[in-house]
């Protein structure tokens, strides 16, 4: 059974992962400094996964302009191959996850138990405006879509958050 799934409103549940270097990254510390991007990847190698990562990664500026971070997540062990084509790293981090643990935790599981693709955009408090979920489809939100969001929550008052502003 998979839990309940996140929605728009919700907390995120806070967590830890090693990015590619073998750097530790916790949500938690960029609560009240920066809004989140959570780019969830339903397996490792996806060749349109991969180009999604690679068309946003060009958002990384304005992203961080607009006091976010970009994070994708990849659901599995540091001992696979993952290998980010070209000679620059990705501008933001690429973190691993053993399984499907954390996609799970946030309730992205299909009805066989797989992860499945979703980007979630939250504000510095790690509450959650906006969730795309694809499954496999890779029907993600194009990048003037997602960067027109993340601007959006981050002129936000966190403490005048308003429901029935952003459905």
């Amino acid at each position: 059974m998979t839990d309940p799934m996140i929605a728009v409103g919700d907390r995120i549940v806070d967590f830890t992962l090693e990015d590619l270097g073998g750097r530790r990254i916790e949500t938690r510390r960029f609560y009240l400094r920066r809004g989140l991007v959570l780019v969830f990847l339903h397996e490792w190698p996806c060749a349109d996964c991969l180009a999604y990562l690679r068309r946003i990664s060009s958002l990384a500026d304005e992203i961080a302009r607009a006091r976010s971070q970009l994070l994708a997540i990849v659901p599995l062990g540091r001992t696979l191959a993952v290998h980010w084509p070209g000679d620059e790293p990705p501008p933001f981090p690429l973190l691993l996850t053993e399984g499907e643990e954390l996609h799970r935790r946030f309730g992205l599981l299909d009805g066989a138990g797989r992860p499945v693709t979703a980007v979630i955009v939250t504000d510095d408090t790690g509450t959650v405006w906006e969730i795309w979920r694809t499954g496999d489809q890779h029907d993600l939100p194009d990048q003037l879509d997602l960067l027109e969001t993340v601007e959006y929550v981050s002129y936000q008052c966190p403490e005048c958050w308003d429901r029935q502003r952003w459905p």
